[in-house]
């Protein structure tokens, strides 16, 4: 009984993996806490071999930055960057149903998150349009919103977003494009 009020076999709340380490130096602190928590009895060899070379593939795998749509300023978006105002969602007359899959505080981070979204759902996200779009939360700033679409119906972005929530994803039916 102490067990499962501890470690549950159905959680409330399920938490998405840690993002993969960015570079050299955060890759070996990854490996060196897997280390001790084998050592520790934690996880098992096994586990420890695979999320090492996970790991290891994380550290000397380059990320590609595919061709991505930002409402920010168009000076300060990487190469390959489009602004909104260009999408196929936009020359559309009103927004497009689509979906939020994150938010971050940066260009940089949005980009990086769309790789590993995309990385991680690409079957179930297969050819969308990825879109980075500024919104302002008051007292908890100025967030950039990582949505894709545009999809045919409202109906049809919460059917993948159903699917993208089975897999830990987090994801919410809104709209993009002039919206």
């Amino acid at each position: 009984m102490i067990l499962d009020a501890l470690m549950p076999s159905a959680p409330v709340m399920v938490a998405n993996p840690a993002l993969p380490p960015k570079g050299l130096m955060e890759g070996a602190d990854a490996v060196r806490r897997l280390e001790q928590m084998r050592d520790s009895g934690y996880i098992s060899s096994d586990e420890y071999a695979r999320e090492r070379q996970a790991i290891e593939l994380a550290v000397q795998t380059v990320p590609t930055q595919p061709g991505m749509k930002a409402s920010a300023a168009p000076q300060a978006a990487p190469a390959g960057a489009k602004p909104v105002q260009e999408s196929k969602a936009a020359m559309k007359s009103g927004p497009q149903p689509a979906i939020h899959l994150a938010s971050y505080k940066s260009e940089k981070q949005a980009l990086n998150g769309w790789t590993q979204i995309k990385r991680a759902h690409g079957k179930i996200l297969g050819k969308l349009e990825p879109e980075i779009s500024k919104v302002d939360l008051g007292r908890k700033g100025i967030f950039l919103r990582l949505k894709v679409g545009p999809f045919a119906s409202g109906d049809e972005a919460k059917k993948v977003c159903s699917q993208l929530k089975k897999s830990r994803q987090f994801c919410d039916p809104t709209v993009m494009g002039n919206g």
